[in-house]
Parts: C-alpha cells; structure tokens; sequence
C-alpha cells in the first residue's frame, strides 16, 4: 500500500498549490509590477555601464526582476491585512506558499535563458538559483512577517 502524498491533513500536495495559488490572488499586483520593472531596469543600467550589454544581460536582468516581482507579490499577499481561508493557510504554511513563487521563477528564468541562447545547463543553473532565493525570500517574509504579526 503506497504512502499517503498528503503533507498536511485533508490536502494533497495538488491541492496544496491550488490554494497557493488562490492566495496569490490577494497580492499587491501594481507594487510588484514597479518594483520589478525598477529592479530590470537598474540592472540593466548597471550592466550598461559596465559595457556587457547583450542577450547574456537581458536574461539576467529580466530574471532578476521576476525575482522582484514575485517576492513583493507574494511577501505582499502573506503580510495583508486581508484574511481568507487560502491566505491563512498561507500565513500558516510559508515555506509551502513560497514554493509557488519559487518554481514560477524557476521556469520564467529557465525559459528566458534557453530562448535567448543560454544553453541547457545555464539555463538550469538560473533557473535554479532564480527559483532558490525567490523561495528562500518568501518563506523568511512569511515566517518574520507571522512571527511578528502574533507577538505585535
């Protein structure tokens, strides 16, 4: 008899994305948006006056900003003052919550890299570190932000 996949009661490691992504939904869209536009933007400039501006800069500096975009959606959405039933198990569950933003990531730097001529194994090295610290930076919101939210 197989092992039950459930890593909480009553939900399935699918069910556990749907409602990820169900509390994605209460995200600051708009500050995301600014903030990664802001940070592709100077990375951009900060390769261009370094004088490497090309494909190889693009990739990165677009990832980067997903990175952004992502962490501010998500740390957003776990840090609202809005409530529902997917943002508390959210709130409750950060390192499981982070896991949507981080292969997001993931797959937008993977997908960037190979079509802008990174290479296999590039590309999954980005996708990889893109996708690593987008997780590592929501899951630490999510558990500074609950930590500080039931003693403050």
């Amino acid at each position: 008899m197989p092992a039950p996949t459930s890593v909480e009661p009553g939900l399935s490691r699918r069910e556990e994305m749907s409602v990820s992504t169900a509390a994605m939904s209460s995200a600051p869209w708009t500050a995301a948006a600014v903030t990664g536009g802001v940070v592709t933007l100077g990375d951009l400039g900060l390769h261009l006056i370094g004088g490497s501006i090309g494909l190889h800069a693009l990739t990165g500096s677009v990832s980067l900003g997903a990175v952004a975009f992502f962490v501010v959606a998500a740390a957003g959405a776990l840090l609202s003052s809005r409530s529902g039933r997917a943002l508390r198990w959210a709130r409750s569950n950060p390192w499981r919550f982070a896991l949507v933003p981080g292969i997001a990531v993931a797959a937008i730097a993977f997908v960037l890299s190979v079509v802008l001529g990174g290479g296999v194994f590039a590309s999954v090295f980005s996708a990889a570190w893109h996708g690593a610290g987008t997780f590592a930076l929501t899951g630490l919101a999510g558990t500074v932000g609950g930590a500080r939210r039931r003693h403050g």
